[in-house]
């Protein structure tokens, strides 16, 4: 401000201020807007150096198990350079179409349903005119469906084909509980769905409901101490964190994290990525799961298992049933927005509001309803919905407890 005392006038100095001012305003404006950029630049910079640090630890550390390039070794360790590991769907599109054309079918049989009804209206009959607008849409409406069963069947024969070509794969330990990948019968119904829900990623397989990345900390922190006993040319994953008795900084850990993430090539794996793994993942039996008996399943009997949570009180937590909703049986992927099955939100007014008032379902509760519609889906679908999209077997495949919890999460909608 000193420099200003040189500039004679009043009117000169607070031109030269407001002049000063205005500088400052831009670059202060300058800097907020590329700050994002920046900051980008640093994470990116970050990520980078962090990669590079855990390339060099999976080298010295874990190459000599999990392989060289990451695709693990026969009987000592599993591929992490790995489609199955990062949930790569090989048939997902397929699955998606086959989806979306049962949605289609619906809609179209619905249709036809309606113009029919119009024809034969004995209290308002269509005149000849209109007769013959409906015999002409009715016919279009069948040829459209018969588009739609076209591409059922060409998405069924892709899926059939691609699922043959993943033998080597197979082979290799990829969807061991698969006991034959090429077989027309298993495509016929939603079988093919079930199977992927519960095997198609490596966290599914050990149902793990986070994340991937908090699944591989986990495991380099605490290591896999049995899974000496599942691959037999190995010594076992030893814990590497030195918070577990492991040699590793939880930084170090970090690093071999993004290096192993960095892997994924998102929707880009191929059916040749997954023949390059030598070694994949065994279910639930690499070290870091229970051995010993299996809780009880809970079973399609709707009364006998209300009966059964209100003897043994068992009470349902809404936390733990969203992660089970989204992430281990994966009901969001149909139910998110009414995709392919009712939306989620505001299932709780929908049933109260019009499912329980159908003769029906007199004398159910809110609870009973949502039990029985999971368990036993096929007994009632709701209109707009194709019957066999929903897998009957989620009673062969929850417990009590999971059942309760994704109840309890439910009644929250």
């Amino acid at each position: 401000m000193e420099r200003l005392l040189f500039i004679k006038s009043i009117e000169g100095r607070v031109l030269a201020g407001i002049t000063m001012f205005v500088g400052m305003m831009i670059l202060i404006g300058w800097v907020a807007i590329n700050e994002e950029a920046r900051m980008q630049a640093f994470v990116r910079q970050h990520t980078g150096r962090s990669i590079e640090r855990g390339a060099e630890l999976f080298a010295s550390l874990c190459s000599e198990c999990h392989g060289e390039e990451g695709y693990g070794a026969d009987e000592r360790a599993p591929g992490l350079n790995n489609p199955h590991l990062f949930g790569y769907d090989p048939v997902g599109l397929q699955t998606a179409a086959i989806t979306n054309a049962n949605r289609a079918l619906v809609r179209l049989n619905k249709d036809i349903e309606s113009l029919s009804n119009e024809m034969i209206d004995p209290e308002n009959p269509p005149s000849e005119e209109r007769q013959n607008e409906i015999l002409a849409e009715i016919a279009d409406l069948e040829t459209q469906i018969n588009e739609q069963q076209l591409a059922i069947e060409a998405a069924v024969a892709q899926r059939i084909e691609i699922l043959g070509a993943l033998s080597q794969a197979v082979e290799n330990g990829l969807f061991p509980l698969w006991d034959t990948v090429v077989d027309s019968d298993r495509t016929a119904d939603n079988e093919v769905e079930v199977f992927f829900n519960n095997n198609g990623t490596r966290l599914a397989q050990v149902g793990w409901a986070g994340d991937l990345r908090g699944y591989i900390i986990t495991t380099l922190i605490h290591g896999r101490p049995g899974s000496a006993r599942v691959y037999p040319s190995s010594t076992g994953m030893a814990a590497w964190s030195q918070t577990a008795g492991g040699p590793l900084r939880q930084d170090e850990i970090e690093d071999l994290a993004e290096y192993i993430l960095n892997w994924d090539k998102g929707s880009a794996w191929t059916t040749e990525d997954f023949g390059a793994v030598a070694q994949y993942g065994k279910p639930l039996a690499d070290g870091s799961l229970p051995t010993g008996p299996q809780p009880e399943k809970v079973g399609d009997d709707v009364l006998g298992i209300l009966a059964r949570w209100e003897a043994d009180e068992i009470v349902g937590s809404p936390t733990s049933g969203e992660l089970l909703y989204d992430a281990r049986f994966g009901c969001t992927d149909c139910h998110r927005n009414g995709a392919s099955a009712p939306d989620t939100v505001g299932t709780l007014a929908r049933i109260q509001n019009e499912r329980l008032a159908e003769a029906r379902f007199a004398g159910y509760t809110v609870e009973q309803y949502i039990v029985e519609s999971i368990t036993r889906p096929g007994d009632y679908v709701v209109d707009g919905y194709s019957s066999g999209l929903m897998p009957d077997n989620f009673g062969d495949r929850m417990t009590d407890q999971q059942l309760a919890d994704i109840v309890s999460y439910i009644m929250t909608q």
